[in-house]
């Protein structure tokens, strides 16, 4: 898969036009629809023409800020492979593999990543996969520790919904994964001798890239907390917004897990199934319906149409090759 990577270009336009892609927008497009027909898009819209706009100005403040954020940790997790990049270049790689995950299923915005790292910084996409991954098992581990501790508020509400089979796959998924990087992290050097001697290069690039270092662990978990408690602060400054008195651990619950469902790879960024887990647990905390609606909408109009158009207008001006 590196080599694949590495010897072609991972071209946005190229997989935008796929019958995956397409796929992946035909979900959302029906679960989208099945969301409307109990939606009032109307009186929702109304809501949030009467909102507090500086917190809704401070909500996507939040958002954004978190992207340095996320560029120091990949740089932090980078730095053990002696690899050093800038934490402004890590955060320009990261926003536009934001986008990729917007605009495709699959969350292929992962694997452009460490394509853009290889093209403009010269480091090894096999590499670059081990630090992923290690990232990927710090954010699902972090984000499953969140919902657990703050699942009390709304379990009873969702239990035995299709939302509930939903997260509980996702909590399934994550504990496994977590488990197989464990495993990896253990037995990838066995696994290595064994391998055929033309795999055996990008097996140890890939390793070198597993995070590994105990002592560094408590500096990783909590550059990790901090990126995923500023979601729940973004939605937080939404509820404010509607003048919401439902609390920072709804907050915690709604954002972790509406972050569990886009690692679902049924639609681009969970596009229609967050806006239904969403409407669903704020319409059953006792929030009417429309202000249910416009909460929904905005906050995904902060976390995914904004970086659609802000992460759009960075792909097409970036300098850097993409």
């Amino acid at each position: 898969m590196a080599d694949i990577v590495a010897g072609k270009k991972v071209g946005l336009k190229e997989n935008f036009l796929s019958l995956r892609t397409a796929l992946g927008f035909a979900v959302a497009v029906v679960i989208i629809y099945i969301f409307l027909r109990n939606f009032p898009l109307g009186e929702a819209l109304a809501s949030i023409a009467t909102a507090k706009w500086p917190f809704l100005a401070l909500a996507l403040a939040v958002f954004y800020i978190s992207l340095p954020l996320r560029g120091a940790r990949w740089g932090f997790l980078l730095r053990p492979a002696e690899v050093e990049v800038s934490t402004s270049s890590l955060s320009h790689y990261y926003f536009l593999s934001w986008f990729a995950n917007a605009v495709l299923p699959a969350r292929i915005g992962d694997i452009y990543r460490a394509y853009l790292l290889k093209k403009n910084e010269d480091v090894p996409i096999s590499l670059s996969f081990g630090v992923i991954f290690s990232e990927r098992v710090f954010d699902l581990a972090i984000t499953a520790s969140l919902v657990v501790l703050s699942g009390s508020y709304f379990w009873g509400v969702i239990k035995g919904t299709d939302e509930s089979r939903y997260l509980l796959w996702g909590i399934v998924a994550t504990v496994s994964i977590i488990l197989m990087f464990i495993a990896g992290a253990f037995f990838l050097p066995r696994l290595t001798r064994l391998a055929p001697q033309a795999w055996r290069p990008s097996l140890e690039r890939f390793r070198g890239g597993i995070f590994r270092w105990p002592s560094l662990l408590p500096i990783a978990i909590l550059m990790t907390l901090g990126v995923w408690l500023t979601e729940a602060l973004r939605l937080y400054l939404v509820f404010l917004a509607f003048d919401l008195k439902v609390g920072f651990l709804a907050a915690v619950f709604i954002s972790q897990a509406a972050l569990i469902l886009i690692s679902i790879p049924l639609s681009p960024a969970g596009l229609g199934l967050v806006e239904l887990l969403m409407f669903k647990l704020l319409s059953s905390a006792d929030i009417s319906l429309t202000t249910a609606g416009a909460v929904t909408l905005s906050d995904r109009l902060i976390s995914y149409w904004s970086l659609v158009i802000f992460g759009g207008i960075s792909y097409i001006l970036s300098p850097r090759i993409r």
